[in-house]
């Protein structure tokens, strides 16, 4: 109890006073606000966006502050109003505005991404609703085009990786966004994809590969959520994530879980618990790292 007290005055204290004096310090020492110091400092990519980022974040004026809330921003104003608070002669430090642009370009955009993603995830699988059905045979279709499903209701969808006759009951826990990642993944390699439900069918280290798969989509889902995917998003791309980025990652994700699960040599499947902890360890240690790109050898940087 006394310790996170003292943990808790101390950021108080840094924070409210000896980081602003800092910053006066800094400022007068160089002639440059933070977020220029920033741009100057750091090249484009994951270091400096977050440094932009949690400037802003950090900032006690209530504009900067602001802009590290809002997902939906009009840049070019943005970062005009930025430069007339901090005092930023344009014709003097002239890659400010764009620098700046491109940084505050990632941070809403991976905002509106984690709205949007989470927005699949509260999208309930419904048989009822012909989209979602039509999504379901098609993965079907990709994965076994050689047999032919013989009901809506089968075991055949074991074959698969479902752990029952309907596939409905597997996407609980994250929706429509489940099937959208396996779906996504199918269609864009479908020759990786039918690979790993190749691998998934050894005989001492097979796995449920659409179980897997709707676990792996969880796991990305929580690195999104807790913004340990912005080093890798603020790296690969100048722009604003899109959707398909997202799914991008979890078609990395999941070639690089099987490599790891065959490498662990797991005893059984019940062993997948623990080794999905260790594999999401060694994920979120990579993605701390400021330089991480999370892409395979099949996938083509577009």
């Amino acid at each position: 109890m006394l310790g996170d007290w003292l943990q808790n005055a101390w950021t108080t204290l840094f924070f409210s006073l000896i980081w602003p004096m800092w910053k006066w310090i800094l400022r007068r020492a160089t002639g440059k606000c933070e977020l220029l110091r920033i741009t100057y400092e750091e090249p484009k990519g994951a270091k400096r966006s977050l440094r932009i980022e949690r400037s802003l974040k950090l900032s006690n004026v209530p504009y900067l502050h602001q802009l590290s809330k809002e997902e939906d921003v009009d840049i070019l104003v943005a970062a005009d109003e930025v430069m007339k608070i901090k005092q930023i002669v344009p014709e003097v430090h002239m890659k400010f505005k764009g620098d700046f642009q491109d940084c505050l370009c990632q941070i809403c955009g991976y905002k509106r991404l984690k709205r949007e993603v989470e927005m699949m995830r509260k999208t309930f699988y419904s048989h009822e609703n012909p989209e979602h059905e039509e999504k379901l045979m098609q993965l079907w279709d990709i994965l076994m085009p050689s047999e032919k499903l013989e009901s809506r209701k089968s075991k055949q969808w074991s074959t698969i990786g479902f752990q029952g006759e309907d596939p409905m009951t597997d996407f609980r826990g994250m929706g429509i966004l489940g099937l959208n990642q396996l779906l996504y993944f199918a269609i864009k390699y479908p020759d990786q994809c039918k690979t790993l439900l190749s691998r998934s069918h050894h005989p001492k280290y097979g796995y449920s590969f659409a179980i897997v798969g709707i676990n792996l989509t969880s796991m990305t889902y929580e690195a999104l959520r807790k913004g340990s995917l912005r080093t890798h998003f603020y790296n690969v791309t100048d722009k604003a994530p899109k959707i398909q980025d997202f799914h991008e990652v979890y078609c990395h994700v999941f070639w690089e879980f099987d490599k790891f699960w065959f490498d662990e040599e797991p005893e059984d499947i019940m062993q997948f618990g623990p080794m999905r902890d260790k594999f999401n360890r060694r994920l979120l240690h990579k993605l701390s790292k400021s330089q991480t790109i999370l892409q395979s050898d099949f996938q083509q940087k577009e």
